[in-house]
């Protein structure tokens, strides 16, 4: 789903010159801009949002995030290009560090939350199938019985290799990180065990 979001930001980002930016320090923008590059793309997006954003912060003291939303719609209101970037790229990463976060922290609701945030993104890049399939996610999500509710809301949702705080990892990246790269090792995998 997160990369289909970055994807959606490339799409609504196409041709607004974020690309000539991205290249100016990265490699492989393409792909970033498609979401294929994860996590680098996040983290270069990232980058640009906090150079876009510096000069903010060094100005004004934010005291709450409602104070900084509050900022980024007025500043939204200067120019349509100030609009396109707030809109498109600013709002949307917070909302990717936000969806970043939930799954760090095994946080179930700011996860519900984010995905929430991220379906108008999907629509409007026209990736009809997370847009789609996102909201019935979300809303099979919803309803739920209540004792896998109550699993997901102790943090049983997402995976750990080592216990402990902001070390948790979507299940499809622990896979990654453990199944899927033993058995491309010399000695593989042998059932679905990692003994010998």
């Amino acid at each position: 789903m997160l990369m289909s979001f970055v994807g959606s930001v490339g799409t609504l980002m196409t041709n607004c010159g974020l690309d000539h930016i991205m290249e100016s320090t990265f490699a492989g923008v393409p792909k970033m801009l498609n979401g294929k590059k994860f996590p680098q793309n996040v983290r270069a997006l990232r980058i640009v949002v906090e150079k876009l954003l510096r000069m903010s912060f060094l100005e004004n003291i934010f005291q709450r995030y409602s104070e900084f939303e509050d900022y980024l719609d007025k500043t939204a209101t200067e120019s349509r290009t100030s609009r396109l970037w707030v809109d498109c790229l600013i709002k949307p990463l917070l909302i990717i560090m936000m969806y970043v976060r939930a799954k760090r922290e095994a946080d179930w609701p700011l996860h519900l939350a984010a995905v929430e945030l991220m379906l108008p993104y999907f629509f409007a890049a026209g990736h009809v199938n997370y847009a789609r399939y996102g909201l019935y996610y979300l809303r099979s999500m919803e309803a739920m019985p209540t004792e896998v509710r109550e699993r997901f809301l102790k943090g049983e949702h997402v995976m750990l290799h080592v216990p402990g705080a902001w070390n948790a990892i979507w299940s499809d990246m622990f896979i990654e990180t453990t199944f899927m790269r033993y058995g491309h090792g010399k000695k593989g995998i042998i059932g679905i065990t990692l003994k010998h």
